[in-house]
């Protein structure tokens, strides 16, 4: 049996990447991500696929590939058709962000997903204080499930009924370890993007190695892992290479090191707030903004999901909480903040995991913030801007520090922002660094490598790949490549 790849997302797209390799018996997916724009043809913030459905929707408008073995039985069972057995071995995830990850929802709870210890700390996270439907990560609560109540009825299954949750099979890679997957070796290789905990991944064969990229940069903290992978990856002398290709268009290079300064600058600057908008779990931002408010004498102000995402870390996050203030935005009832209420009756305003941060001795409100603008840098973004009506800012400054509108939702979203912006009287900068190499450290990255074949994916400009391999693919979804 030959070896096989097959994609079923990142193909002309930045994102969604589901990567199916075959090998023998072998048989695992590289990512299991939500592909936006596949998605945003059909669905939108108010419509979405239908729960009751199960995986319906998704195999219907080309979402998921209709592949047997690989998807959750209690869906399957939900739909009308039989349990399956399994049918993939395993999935390599290279980091967390959605467009890799999301989906794994709907995967079997036996398969074994592989990541970073980071990257697990993560999806735990993303899982405990998402509201998603989709959240179903590292532990999964049965589906279209009931169980026989007190009164002898039926009722619904629910995460309280603890014999229906079932623990994912996670297994955690440090760096330099090869795992044995059936008829496949993998070495999980650390590289640097925008979200801790990014990997790549070596598979060796016996027909030839293969390297998968994930998303790469060179130009943030950790650009060293991203040097070192493209050394480990050219000694490899791979057959194959599955490259991201986001920014293959863009000739400059970004530098998180000048981010951080224009963000200082722009604070020494400012005589009143500053808000920082960037993406959520962007730590290496975080850690900019943490220093460029410290080099000024100001105190950062993060969020309740960022300030749990920083206590998960430990000592993986760039900065500890004792160090920064945690923003309790009025929620519910609005409590926080209001004299003559206990804590038990304040925090039901809140989920159980922000509980911990409400009544905490580096704790700020909206009061707080309103007392002593120059005093602070705040976290701030589009979900949270309403809390600028309890802030009441003067003098105040927004830097926007991620990337540009890339569809309708987002230019819509971007001019809702503006009006908040323009009502308040708020300046507005911007500044940003992408998680992505540009196309000349690619390029120079491929030459590198100097891999036997390329496969170009995460990308809108497939063809800007050509001329960097002396055999490159024009990558089609859902198509089967036999490597040779």
């Amino acid at each position: 049996m030959s070896t096989k790849l097959t994609f079923f997302g990142g193909v002309g797209e930045i994102g969604g990447n589901k990567i199916l390799l075959e090998h023998k018996d072998t048989r695992i997916f590289l990512d299991f991500g939500m592909s936006f724009k596949q998605s945003s043809k059909f669905f939108s913030e108010f419509l979405q696929p239908r729960k009751c459905a199960g995986l319906t929707d998704f195999f219907e408008l080309g979402l998921l590939p209709d592949i047997k073995g690989l998807y959750r039985n209690d869906y399957l069972t939900h739909m009308g058709r039989p349990a399956e057995k399994r049918s993939v071995d395993a999935v390599f995830l290279s980091h967390a962000h959605a467009d890799h990850i999301n989906y794994l929802h709907f995967l079997r709870f036996d398969i074994p997903i592989y990541c970073t210890q980071t990257s697990k700390t993560i999806l735990q996270v993303l899982e405990e204080t998402g509201s998603s439907n989709l959240s179903d990560y590292t532990t999964a609560c049965e589906a279209f499930q009931f169980y026989k109540n007190g009164k002898g009825g039926l009722s619904r299954v629910t995460r309280k009924n603890g014999d229906f949750v079932h623990e994912r099979n996670f297994i955690v890679m440090t760096e330099g370890q090869r795992v044995k997957v059936g008829d496949l070796e993998v070495e999980m290789v650390p590289v640097d993007h925008s979200l801790p905990g990014s990997a790549a991944y070596i598979v060796y064969t016996d027909q030839g190695t293969l390297v998968y990229t994930g998303d790469i940069r060179f130009h943030g903290s950790k650009q060293e892992q991203s040097r070192k992978f493209v050394q480990k990856a050219k000694a490899a002398k791979p057959s194959w290479l599955l490259c991201e290709g986001t920014r293959i268009d863009k000739t400059e290079k970004d530098s998180e090191d000048a981010v951080k300064q224009k963000i200082t600058k722009l604070i020494a600057e400012s005589q009143g707030m500053v808000f920082v908008e960037y993406p959520a779990r962007d730590l290496d931002r975080a850690c900019s903004v943490f220093e460029a408010a410290k080099a000024n004498g100001r105190k950062f102000v993060v969020n309740m999901k960022l300030a749990y995402l920083i206590a998960s870390l430990g000592d993986e996050a760039p900065f500890c909480l004792d160090e920064v203030k945690v923003f309790v935005a009025k929620k519910s009832w609005g409590l926080i903040g209001r004299p003559g209420f206990d804590f038990d009756v304040v925090e039901k305003d809140y989920d159980t995991w922000e509980r911990n941060f409400i009544f905490g001795a580096n704790a700020v409100t909206c009061e707080d913030l309103c007392r002593s603008p120059g005093e602070f840098v705040v976290s701030m973004s589009l979900w949270e801007i309403n809390q600028l009506v309890d802030i009441k800012p003067k003098d105040a400054v927004w830097i926007k520090s991620s990337c540009d509108p890339f569809c309708d939702e987002m230019e819509l979203d971007e001019e809702r922002k503006d009006n908040w912006l323009a009502h308040f009287g708020i300046k507005k900068y911007s500044t940003h660094a992408s998680g992505h190499a540009s196309g000349v450290e690619l390029r120079e990255m491929i030459a590198e490598i100097k891999p036997g074949q390329l496969f170009p994916l995460h990308t809108e400009k497939p063809e800007m790949f050509i001329g960097c391999c002396e055999r490159v693919h024009r990558v089609e979804n859902g198509k089967e490549y036999k490597l040779t």
